[in-house]
């Protein structure tokens, strides 16, 4: 499965060549300063399709320098999302220029929620592979890690649904935010490479890095429901001392009767 996935890793980047050059041949060279505007906003479609397209690749990048080798389960899952990455640029021009809002919106958002879920599903796959044939396996980092990277894609895929309700709900403002998406995620991305290119200088492994994160939200998450705890326990003590005042007063008017 190594020769696999080497030779699928430089057809992916043919694929994503391809499809960009595709994405800057669609636009159309205005013949008067009137289709300015236009141009203008095929300029940003292209943009829009190039953010989620760079993100897709960048999010790959990160799941395949995990391990040296795939599965076919997970070569499948590649296949499958690339074939629908295919789709954005015709998913993004929709979403403006088809006069069905509805539709539009959800076409470009099952293509989102599907890409979304297989590059996070592909992540999951590829790191518990790479960490089960360690030698030295930790169980306790295996479920750690098993239950962040659940949690991320679970975490995600809500997300997506949010922010196609919201854009179902509110339509022309609400295609509009659900563009900007990309860019935040594109923002996103950025901050967390940087993070891990300072990792990597200091000579940490992508293992190592993933593991971190996850011990971080696992300890925050610890945070919050000892926090919770002890919000339960003085509403409860609240509670009992009312109680107990409530039956003191009740004793005490008795006596005076």
């Amino acid at each position: 499965m190594k020769q696999l996935k080497e030779r699928f890793d430089a057809l992916s980047d043919a694929i994503v060549a391809i499809v960009m050059t595709i994405l800057v041949l669609e636009i159309a060279v205005p013949a008067t300063t009137k289709e300015l505007p236009y141009l203008l906003e095929e300029i940003a479609l292209f943009l829009v399709s190039f953010v989620i397209i760079i993100n897709f690749w960048y999010r790959r990048f990160q799941a395949m320098r995990a391990t040296e080798t795939t599965t076919f389960r997970t070569f499948v899952m590649d296949v499958i999302a690339h074939a629908i990455l295919s789709l954005y640029p015709l998913a993004t021009k929709m979403l403006v220029e088809f006069n069905i809002k509805w539709i539009a919106i959800i076409f470009f958002g099952g293509i989102n929620l599907a890409t979304a879920f297989l590059i996070n599903r592909m992540t999951y796959e590829l790191a518990m592979q790479t960490i089960k044939n360690l030698v030295d396996k930790d169980d306790e980092r295996i479920h750690m890690l098993n239950d962040w990277l659940k949690r991320r894609t679970l975490v995600s895929l809500i997300s997506d649904i949010v922010m196609m309700l919201i854009a179902l709900c509110f339509n022309t403002v609400g295609v509009y935010i659900y563009i900007l998406t990309p860019f935040l995620e594109f923002i996103g991305n950025f901050k967390r490479g940087r993070v891990m290119e300072v990792a990597f200088h200091e000579g940490q492994t992508f293992k190592e890095i993933v593991e971190h994160r996850a011990a971080v939200e696992n300890l925050q998450e610890r945070h919050e429901n000892i926090k919770q705890r002890q919000q339960i326990h003085r509403q409860e003590v609240a509670e009992r001392h009312a109680e107990h005042q409530k039956r003191h007063s009740k004793n005490h008017k008795s006596k005076k009767h």
